[in-house]
C-alpha cells in the first residue's frame, strides 16, 4: 500500500503561459524554509500504511535556481535517503521513496536547445531520481524561441539513454483547460489556438490527475496508489489543480497519516474518491440539473470549485481551506453560466 505526492512548493515561473491553471509568475509564491521542513518532518515514516513511494514537485517551473528547491531536495534526502540501487525500478522495489521534479524543459538545455550535461548532473546530485517534462505541447512549445521544441526532445532523449537517466515528456492535451489561473482571461485567445476548456463526463473518476482514489487508492500499488497534493503553504489537496479542490488538511499543523485518517469517513471526500462530481454537487445542496448545466459549461473542476466555496460557508465544513471566489472567478463563472445560474451558485 503506497502514498503518491504532487508537492508545489513555489508559483515562480518566467514563461507566462496563457494556459497556466496556477498562475505561475516571476516573482510567484515561494514556501518558506521553515514549512518545508515542517512538510518533510510530517511526511509519513516507512512503516507507515501511507507510506511514501513517489513525490513529484512541481510549480512554477520546477528547476528555478533560488526558488528553494535545492533545499527541498537536500532536506527530503535527508530524512528519505535515495536508493543505492541502479534503476528506478530497482529502488522503488526496494522500498526507497522515488523523487522528481517537473520542468519545462529549457533549465536543462544550452541556449541551443543542447541536453546540459552541468545542469542535468547538478539536480541529479542533489537527489532526484528523474526528471519529468511537461512541454510537448502546444502551449509549451512557444516558450523555446531560440530552438525548436524537437531539438530539446531529441537532445534529452539521447542524453538520458546515453547516461541512465530518465526523462519523462508528456504535453497537455488541448482540450483539458481547468477554470483557473491564467485561463479565466484568456479562454477567448486559447480557443482561438484551438484549447477548450475539459468539460467530459466522469473525468473525475478517470483523469490521471484528479481527485479519484485519493483515499481508496491505498490499498492498491503503484501507479494506482493513492496521491494528493500538496501546496504553497502545507496544505493537502485531493488532486492536481489544487486550486480548484478544497484544502483538506493543513500539514504543518497535523502529521500526514493522521490527517488522511480523518478524512475516511467524510461524505464529500468519499465522493471526490469516486470521482463522482455530481454528488459533491448534492452534499452541497445544488440539484442535479444544476451540476448538469455547469459540467457542460466549465465542467468538473468547475462544479468541485463552486460547491467547495458554498460548502465552506457551512458550519459542517469550515474546516475546509477554500479561498472565496475572486473577481476574475465571479466574471468568469457569470460569463460562462450565464446570471441566473450564476446566482444560484453564490452562497
Amino acid at each position: 500500500m503506497t502514498q503518491r505526492i504532487y508537492w508545489v512548493p513555489h508559483t515562480v515561473c518566467p514563461y507566462d503561459c496563457l494556459h497556466c491553471h496556477n498562475d505561475s509568475v516571476p516573482r510567484g509564491v515561494r514556501t518558506p524554509r521553515s514549512t518545508i521542513d515542517r512538510i518533510i518532518a510530517q511526511l509519513p515514516d516507512s512503516d507507515s500504511a501511507y507510506r511514501l513511494e513517489d513525490v513529484l514537485v512541481g510549480g512554477g517551473e520546477g528547476l528555478v535556481r533560488g526558488a528553494g528547491i535545492e533545499y527541498l531536495v537536500r532536506a527530503f534526502r535527508e530524512r528519505f535517503p535515495r536508493g543505492s540501487q541502479a534503476t528506478i525500478e530497482e529502488r522503488r522495489a526496494a522500498g526507497h521513496v522515488i523523487l522528481s521534479i517537473q520542468t519545462a524543459g529549457p533549465p536543462l538545455a544550452d541556449r541551443d536547445g543542447n541536453a546540459s550535461a552541468a545542469r542535468i548532473d547538478y539536480w541529479m546530485d542533489l537527489g532526484v531520481d528523474y526528471i519529468q517534462v511537461a512541454s510537448s505541447d502546444m502551449f509549451h512549445r512557444s516558450r523555446h524561441p531560440d530552438y525548436a521544441w524537437d531539438t530539446l526532445e531529441a537532445s534529452l532523449t539521447a542524453f538520458g539513454e546515453e547516461r541512465g537517466i530518465e526523462f519523462l515528456i508528456y504535453g497537455k492535451e488541448v482540450n483539458r483547460l481547468v477554470p483557473s489561473g491564467r485561463v479565466l482571461e484568456n479562454l477567448d485567445a486559447l480557443q482561438d489556438q484551438g484549447a477548450r476548456l475539459l468539460t467530459g463526463e466522469r473525468y473525475c473518476a478517470d483523469g490521471w490527475e484528479t481527485g479519484s482514489r485519493f483515499l481508496s487508492g491505498l490499498a492498491h500499488d503503484y501507479p494506482q496508489c493513492s496521491e494528493v497534493v500538496i501546496d504553497t503553504e502545507g496544505w493537502v489537496h485531493p488532486c492536481c489543480w489544487y486550486l480548484l479542490s478544497p484544502g483538506l488538511f493543513d500539514l504543518t499543523v497535523v502529521d500526514f497519516e493522521t490527517g488522511m485518517r480523518s478524512l475516511q469517513a467524510n461524505p464529500l471526500c468519499l465522493a471526490i474518491d469516486c470521482g463522482d462530481i455530481l454528488a459533491v454537487a448534492d452534499i452541497a445542496g445544488q440539484p442535479p440539473d444544476w451540476a448538469s448545466q455547469v459540467r457542460d459549461a466549465v465542467g468538473d473542476c468547475g462544479i468541485c470549485r463552486l460547491a467547495s466555496v458554498r460548502l465552506a460557508s457551512q458550519p459542517g465544513y469550515a474546516w475546509m481551506r477554500v479561498p472565496p471566489l475572486s473577481a476574475a472567478e465571479r466574471a468568469f463563472y457569470a460569463r460562462l453560466l450565464g446570471q441566473s445560474l450564476f446566482e444560484q451558485t453564490v452562497p
